[in-house]
C-alpha cells in the first residue's frame, strides 16, 4: 500500500527533498508552507503520517500537533517532528506530543527508516485492538508506553495496564485517564513510571481495575507532567552513565556514609545506598534500585564526585576518602602564635587550608579545630604535603597538611562528620524541583 504523507515546512525545498526520499518506500507526500495550511490538510486529507517542522509561521509544529490531537479525526494520525533547532527542551516537547524527532540536516536514510517504524506501530497497533478505541493488548514495540499513556488519559480510562518484559512485570493503575499507582519491582509510584517509559520491548494488556481497597506506589504528579519529565530523564540518564564509565566491578561505601544516609534522608535513597556493599556492580545497582534510572545515577555521580563511592577492590591509600570544604574555623601553628581561618578542606588523611602565607612543604604543624558531632576539639600534628603561594595555579593559594598522629577517636570523628554531609547533599538533591 503506498502511503500518505504530510510535510509541513516553510521552506519548499526541504518539502521537496523530503518528497524525493520518501517516494522509495513508496510514498504520497502531500505539502504544506506553513501551520495553518498543514492543520487544513491533515483534516481535509486522508494522511498515514504528519512530518512537522517546529519552527513555521502562523502555527508552530508544536501548535499543529497540539489542534490534531483534540480533533477527533486526526487524533491517531502519528506525527513527527524535525528541526535545526535542536534544544533538549525542544526534543523532550517533541518526543512526548509526537511519535518521533529528528534533527537537521535530515539523513535520507534515517527518515526513511523512521517512516516505517512509525507507520508499522500505527498498523501493529490497529491490528492489537479488537474493537475501535480498545486495546486489549499488543507490544511496546509496535505501541509505546508513552502513547498507552496518552490515549488511555484521552479516553479517560479506567484500567489497569500491566507491562511485561523477560523476568520483568510492571503495573498502571488509571482511574478516569490518570495514573493513580505504578509498581515495577522494587520502584513504586513515579519512579515506576519514569522506569517503564525507558522500555522499548515487552508486552501490554489490559485489564479491569480493582474495584477499591489499597494499592502500591501511590503516584501523585499529574499525568500531563509524567510524560515530559519522563522523556527528560531518559535524556538525562545517557550523559549521567557515561561519566559512570569508570566504576567497574563491585561498588562500595563507607560504612558511616551508610549509617548516616540511614538516619537522614528518605527511605527510598536508604535502600539505594544500603545496595553499595561490594557485592554489586552497577548495572546490578541500576537494576535493583528502588529509584528511577535518572535518579539512581545522579545519586552515583554525587557519590562519586564527593570520594563516598569506590569499587571495592580499590586500596585505601588509592581511594582518596572523602573530602569536604567545611564552614568551620581551623587554627593552625608552625612557630610563633596560633594563626586562624574560616574554612578548610577537610578529609579522614589531612586538610587544606587556603592562605596567602601557607608554610613551606615539608614544615610539621599543629592543627586544632572543632566539630559539631563531638563536644571537645581535635587537637593533631600535620605535616606540609602541598604548597602553594601562587594564585594563578590549580586550586588556589595554600597548603596542604597530612594528619600525622590521628588518634582513632578523632579519625571516627571526622568520617562521622563526613558522611553527614553526603547523606544532607544527597537529602538535598532528593527534595530538589525537577529542572
Amino acid at each position: 500500500m503506498q502511503l500518505r504523507i504530510l510535510v509541513a515546512d516553510d521552506e519548499p525545498y526541504v518539502v521537496e527533498a523530503i518528497r524525493q526520499v520518501l517516494a522509495e518506500l513508496p510514498a504520497t507526500v502531500l505539502g504544506a508552507g506553513d501551520g495553518e495550511e498543514a492543520l487544513r490538510l491533515a483534516r481535509a486529507e486522508r494522511v498515514d503520517l504528519i512530518l512537522l517542522d517546529i519552527k513555521m509561521p502562523k502555527l508552530d509544529g508544536f501548535q499543529v500537533a497540539e489542534a490534531l490531537k483534540q480533533d477527533p479525526k486526526t487524533a491517531q494520525v502519528p506525527v513527527m517532528f524535525f528541526s535545526a533547532v535542536g534544544s533538549t527542551k525542544d526534543k523532550v516537547r517533541g518526543l512526548d506530543m509526537g511519535e518521533d524527532y529528528i534533527n537537521k540536516p535530515i539523513d535520507p536514510e534515517e527518515l526513511k527508516a523512521r517512516v516505517r517504524k512509525a507507520v508499522r506501530r500505527l498498523r501493529a497497533s490497529v491490528h492489537d485492538s479488537p474493537t475501535s478505541g480498545s486495546l486489549a493488548s499488543g507490544s511496546l514495540a509496535a505501541m509505546s508506553l508513552q502513547a498507552l499513556i496518552r490515549s488511555f488519559e484521552a479516553e479517560r480510562r479506567t484500567a489497569r495496564l500491566l507491562l511485561t518484559r523477560a523476568g520483568e512485570r510492571g503495573e498502571l493503575l488509571f482511574r478516569d485517564g490518570r495514573i493513580t499507582h505504578a509498581v515495577l519491582g522494587a520502584r513504586q509510584g513515579e519512579a515506576a513510571v519514569y522506569q517503564l517509559m525507558s522500555w522499548t520491548d515487552g508486552t501490554f494488556e489490559m485489564a479491569p481495575a480493582p474495584a477499591g481497597g489499597a494499592a502500591q506506589g501511590p503516584v501523585t504528579v499529574p499525568t500531563s507532567d509524567l510524560l515530559p519529565e519522563g522523556l527528560r530523564r531518559l535524556e538525562e540518564a545517557r550523559g549521567l552513565r557515561a561519566k559512570l564509565a569508570s566504576l567497574i566491578g563491585p561498588l562500595t561505601v563507607p560504612p558511616a556514609v551508610q549509617q548516616a544516609v540511614k538516619q537522614r534522608t528518605p527511605d527510598d535513597l536508604a535502600a539505594l545506598i544500603a545496595l553499595l556493599d561490594g557485592s554489586r556492580d552497577l548495572d546490578t545497582i541500576l537494576a535493583q534500585s528502588p529509584l528511577d534510572t535518572a535518579r539512581t545515577l545522579k545519586a552515583l555521580g554525587t557519590l562519586q564526585a564527593m570520594g563516598a563511592l569506590t569499587p571495592a577492590a580499590a586500596d585505601g591509600e588509592r581511594r582518596g576518602g572523602l573530602r569536604f570544604k567545611v564552614s568551620l574555623p581551623i587554627a593552625y601553628q608552625s612557630l610563633g602564635l596560633w594563626q586562624e581561618s574560616g574554612t578548610f578542606n577537610l578529609s579522614a588523611w589531612g586538610v587544606f587550608v587556603r592562605t596567602a602565607v601557607p608554610f613551606d612543604a615539608g614544615t610539621d604543624v599543629a592543627l586544632r579545630f572543632h566539630l559539631p558531632v563531638r563536644s571537645t576539639p581535635i587537637t593533631v600534628m600535620g605535616r606540609v604535603v602541598w604548597s602553594n603561594p601562587d594564585p594563578s595555579k590549580w586550586g588556589g593559594m595554600g597548603m596542604g597538611i597530612q594528619f600525622v598522629d590521628l588518634a582513632d577517636d578523632d579519625r571516627d570523628s571526622i568520617e562521622k562528620h563526613l558522611a553527614q554531609m553526603v547523606a544532607d547533599q544527597l537529602g538535598g538533591e532528593a527534595q530538589q524541583p525537577a529542572e
